[in-house]
């Protein structure tokens, strides 16, 4: 569902561009980095080698269009991984292009604010009712449980990536609220948001999360504490203490009702669990793997098919079925090799070094006071999730790749906000 909605936005974004005549606005590197990454994860596609069968556990060879060449171990999972991989490519494009538009980058930023909201609300929902199962359906047999839901994510270190994407972005509509004469029902309005999503934050049993969310409530004090003070009258600033005082007190009181002791006993059992996780342990079997990689990797998606043999293969195997690597860094270089992987590296961090140059040379002069708020908290949020990837794979799930899409859009469309003033 969510790649034909990619799709339609794509489509109605090209119908826009041939009715008003007009090039899209992006940087010509991004262009290069995508279209390249396009063509090696298609070729990967296009040039299979075989396809996993995985009721008798072998790879069934493919009659491929250049057999000396490098393809895909799988062609079904990497075919479906690239359809998802292009249209979310072409989604940072569209979204580098709208955000030159002051309107339409205020409309996205709402959109989040509120979506994210939603999410942080349902959380907390569950959490204060002890919902057994996302939506309160009836649990499912004892061998197939799920105890790590949050939201709408079956797995809690997924959710708190996800809050750590969003509620940055309500901290921006917070302060933007309060500095440029809003409606009192709007700082109301996002104060309540941006109070839900950090209390789903302190809900949520992920130990990484929290620890994200601490430092990227850090990184946002520094780049905006002092001017945010700086902006507030006397009688604000009385306003902002007594609303800190009663945001303190409103997080306490949903700590109580979302049971926050659950997060406290994870953190408190932390020596224990932690250097005995399995994830440390797949870590070491897909580091054996690294030899066979090469430039092109063993194809998008495959990593699922590709574990089970070095784990089978490993003296000290990693125990359960691995859909993903607890290392996003580790996971794309395996499925896209080193060229890939510098390039996927180049579009992700590149992008936040594009947006940190734009800030410091243009955002004093030439940009609107949104683009000043919003762009330095898309920055930061994106080092959340970077983060975040080095012991979890919020990089593989769908909903967090549309948000990092759309934050990539905003840091690479950013290069060229300045244009248009002169």
């Amino acid at each position: 569902m969510t790649n034909w909605v990619l799709l339609a936005a794509l489509v109605l974004w090209a119908v826009e561009l041939l009715v008003s005549r007009r090039m899209p606005r992006f940087p010509r590197l991004l262009l290069f980095l995508t279209t390249a990454l396009v063509c090696a994860g298609g070729w990967m596609v296009f040039n299979a080698k075989s396809i996993y069968d995985s009721d008798f556990f072998i790879f069934v060879p493919l009659r491929n269009f250049a057999p000396p060449l490098t393809g895909s171990v799988d062609h079904p999972i990497s075919a479906a991984s690239m359809i998802r991989g292009a249209l979310l490519l072409g989604t940072i494009l569209f979204v580098a292009d709208l955000s030159q538009s002051n309107r339409w980058l205020l409309r996205l930023w709402y959109v989040i604010g509120l979506v994210g909201g939603s999410i942080a609300c349902l959380g907390l929902l569950q959490k204060a009712t002890g919902a057994r199962m996302i939506f309160w359906q009836p649990p499912p047999p004892e061998a197939v449980r799920v105890t790590t839901f949050f939201a709408t994510y079956y797995y809690h270190g997924n959710a708190g990536a996800f809050l750590n994407l969003v509620w940055p972005l309500t901290a921006g509509l917070v302060i933007r609220a309060f500095t440029h004469g809003s409606h009192p029902w709007m700082r109301a309005m996002w104060t309540s948001v941006f109070l839900l999503t950090i209390a789903a934050v302190l809900a949520n049993t992920s130990r990484m999360a929290q620890l994200v969310a601490f430092l990227l409530l850090i990184m946002i004090s520094l780049q905006f504490g002092r001017w945010f003070l700086r902006k507030l009258s006397g009688g604000h600033k009385s306003v902002a203490l007594a609303g800190t005082l009663a945001i303190a007190l409103a997080l306490i009181a949903f700590a109580q009702a979302s049971h926050f002791e659950q997060a406290l006993h994870r953190w408190q059992s932390a020596s224990e669990h932690i250097p005995n996780d399995a994830r440390w342990q797949a870590s070491r079997v897909a580091l054996r793997a690294l030899p066979d990689v090469g430039l092109f990797g063993f194809g998008p998606g495959t990593f699922r098919v590709v574990f089970p043999i070095y784990n089978t293969g490993s003296v000290n195997q990693a125990r359960g079925t691995w859909r993903f690597l607890h290392e996003d860094y580790l996971q794309t270089l395996l499925e896209w090799g080193w060229l890939g992987a510098i390039l996927w590296a180049l579009l992700f961090f590149g992008g936040i070094t594009v947006a940190i140059r734009s800030y410091k040379e243009y955002a004093r002069m030439e940009w609107t006071p949104r683009r000043r708020v919003l762009q330095p908290l898309a920055i930061i949020a994106l080092i959340g999730v970077a983060l975040h990837a080095l012991v979890d794979f919020p990089g593989q799930i769908e909903s967090i790749q549309l948000y990092v899409a759309t934050y990539l859009g905003f840091c690479w469309g950013s290069r060229l906000w300045h244009e248009r003033f002169r």
